[in-house]
């Protein structure tokens, strides 16, 4: 059956299978099994092919969902009233550890789960690799956020962002960065002879600057000229900057909020000005401190003072004046960050997969599931070596080589441990905060 795309591929339900379980010491009713890479609590009664659900951590169960089968915590909102489940109202998945060791990073559910949404026959339609966050129109999960402020920096209407860049920019030139997939669903991609790219994730605020081609503001002899049909050059270079999903150039998005005391992302898309050519942009992560002090991330220094902050760029594009983008590899990235003397995220890795995790031409399935624990061991579950406060490793990322941009990013089981212990806290990350999108 066809479903909508998910509002975020990350945080939604994927049809999938135990690939392995392991018994856990003294817990006679669940074990460990592995479902996409991931450690999940089971029930002793599921078993290696089983298929169903995968929910990631962080991921939020709607309320008709919990409902339809009996998981929440206050029986009296569950179907049945007599059963009680273990789920507060915001049907949060938290990362957790039973008896403080076995972790846990999802939750998995049968297929059977879905009867109150699906028929019989739809359910036995479902596919391994299926991904979904609603059924018709009824929604079943979605990424969970803290709401500690309104979407006041979005404006809607003849004067909103939308507006004023049909008014400055020409089509086709800015571009916002995709959302970056997880790996661990992303393994079909990567085979042996793959040429890749790995890289450390830091753990900061996305942000973009580009020098693209603008409408030019036209002084009136100008626009009569124009108008009278004498060619006037009515375009030029001018610079755009954004956070992730928001335009932060004030002229263009003036009641943006942006979350911080200052405009961090106008700031540092400042300091990297100079080294932007026609047609440009560069994609960055912010990490460290604002300027007044505040941490960009909670804990997260990047060797920064305070009142200091570093920019990491991970993706270049070259974008012409008909819209055409090209799409600047890995190892260019890396080259042109060296020659300008501008800081590009860390390199890990740069070769074939196969040269990283050797082949023996057994089950390309096994091997892939084999690369993905080598790179968990080499690169993830340690503390921050950049960092002077201690904190884990966020993790590290894989780009594809290839003509155009196919990245997959693989977080440490430590640090969703560290975003759940934040979220728990009522800590707000500008990545994860749904009021961050453009209208």
């Amino acid at each position: 059956m066809k479903f909508k795309e998910p509002c975020n591929v990350n945080y939604c339900a994927v049809v999938a299978k135990i690939d392995s379980t392991a018994d856990l010491p003294k817990m006679d009713r669940v074990k460990h099994a592995i479902i996409l890479g991931n450690k999940i609590i089971v029930n002793k009664s599921h078993n290696v092919g089983d298929i169903g659900l995968y929910f990631p951590v962080e991921c939020a169960l709607s309320p008709a969902y919990l409902k339809a089968n009996n998981l929440y915590r206050k029986s009296v909102l569950n179907a049945d009233e007599t059963q009680s489940g273990y789920f507060e109202e915001n049907g949060r998945i938290r990362c957790i550890k039973f008896q403080k060791v076995h972790e846990s990073q999802g939750l998995f559910m049968p297929l059977e789960s879905l009867n109150s949404f699906l028929t019989e026959k739809e359910i036995k339609s479902l596919s391994i690799g299926d991904a979904f966050d609603m059924l018709g129109d009824t929604e079943i999960c979605r990424k969970y956020t803290i709401k500690k402020r309104n979407a006041s920096s979005q404006l809607s209407g003849d004067k909103g962002p939308k507006k004023y860049l049909k008014e400055k920019l020409v089509e086709g030139q800015f571009r916002f960065h995709q959302d970056t997939l997880m790996m661990y669903r992303n393994l079909h991609r990567i085979e042996p002879d793959t040429l890749i790219h790995c890289s450390s994730k830091w753990h900061g605020t996305s942000s973009i600057i580009g020098k693209l081609l603008c409408k030019k503001p036209l002084s009136f002899v100008e626009k009569i000229a124009k108008k009278i049909g004498i060619a006037v050059v009515d375009t030029h270079y001018d610079y755009i900057f954004a956070s992730r999903k928001v335009i932060k150039n004030n002229e263009l998005n003036p009641n943006a909020n942006h979350y911080y005391k200052e405009n961090i992302w106008g700031i540092a898309s400042e300091t990297l000005k100079p080294y932007l050519k026609d047609g440009m942009t560069f994609y960055f992560e912010i990490v460290g401190y604002t300027p007044d002090g505040g941490m960009i991330q909670k804990g997260y220094d990047y060797g920064c003072k305070e009142n200091e902050f570093k920019t990491v760029i991970y993706r270049i594009t070259q974008t012409n004046d008909r819209g055409d983008v090209f799409e600047f590899s890995a190892k260019q990235v890396q080259d042109f960050c060296k020659e300008v003397g501008i800081s590009a995220v860390r390199e890990l890795y740069y070769g074939y997969a196969k040269h990283y995790f050797p082949y023996d031409g057994g089950d390309i399935e096994k091997w892939q599931s084999g690369f993905l624990e080598k790179l968990k061991k080499d690169y993830n579950e340690k503390d921050c070596d950049v960092c002077l406060n201690k904190v884990p490793e966020e993790g590290c990322v894989i780009r594809v080589e290839g003509n155009n941009f196919e990245a997959y990013k693989c977080k440490s089981a430590r640090f969703y441990e560290w975003e759940t212990s934040m979220l728990d806290s009522g800590e707000v990350d500008i990545e994860s905060d749904g009021s961050e999108t453009e209208n």
